[in-house]
C-alpha cells in the first residue's frame, strides 16, 4: 500500500534475523508519472503524497466524487519519483526489508526529512527495534537533515522540529 509504513511486520523481520539493530536507507528514483485507480483500496495512486510532519499520508486520494478527482488532476503534483525506505539488519546474511514506498514530487524540505526519520526511529523503538543510522545519497536536503541531526554547525535545541 502506497505510503504505508510496515511497522507491524518489523517484528517478524527482526526475529528471523535474530538482531534488533537496523540501518535505514532512503532514496528517491525518478518514475513515469501515471495515475491509477486501486480498486481494492478504492484509492488513486500516482499523485504526490501529502506530508504531515514529514510523513506521507497513505490512501489520501480516495473519492467517489468526480469534481474532487478533477480538482486533484488540476491542482496536485503527479508523483515523478518513488521514495523508498529499506531496512537492513546488522546480521550480514539478512536480506533487506522494504519499510515503505510512496510517490513523491521530491520537494520535501530538510526539516520534513528529519521529522520522517524521527517518526521511523520512534515507531521502531515501540517495536523494540533500534535504528542505529540513516543513509541516503548526496541530495542537499538529506545532507542538511543529517547535519541538523548531528548538530553540526547548528543548535538543534532552538530548532522547532516536533
Amino acid at each position: 500500500m502506497e505510503g504505508k509504513f510496515r511497522f507491524q511486520l518489523l517484528q517478524d523481520y527482526v526475529e528471523s534475523n535474530k538482531c534488533n539493530y537496523l540501518f535505514v536507507a532512503e532514496d528517491a528514483t525518478s518514475s513515469i508519472s501515471r495515475i491509477d485507480y486501486e480498486a481494492t483500496l478504492n484509492s488513486f495512486i500516482g499523485f504526490s503524497a501529502p506530508l504531515v510532519n514529514g510523513v506521507p499520508q497513505s490512501n489520501f486520494f480516495q473519492t467517489e466524487n468526480f469534481e474532487q478527482l478533477e480538482l486533484w488532476f488540476n491542482d496536485i503534483d503527479k508523483a515523478k519519483f518513488i521514495n523508498l525506505y529499506m531496512l537492513k539488519s546488522l546480521t550480514l546474511s539478512a536480506p533487506p526489508f522494504i519499510l515503505s514506498a510512496y510517490g513523491s514530487n521530491n520537494k520535501a524540505k530538510a526539516i520534513e526529512i528529519l521529522r520522517r526519520w524521527l517518526f521511523i526511529h520512534d515507531q521502531c523503538l515501540i517495536q523494540g527495534v533500534h535504528v542505529i543510522g540513516f543513509s541516503s545519497d548526496a541530495d542537499a536536503r538529506y545532507l542538511r537533515a543529517m547535519r541538523l541531526c548531528s548538530r553540526f554547525f547548528c543548535n538543534i535545541t532552538k530548532l522547532q522540529y516536533i
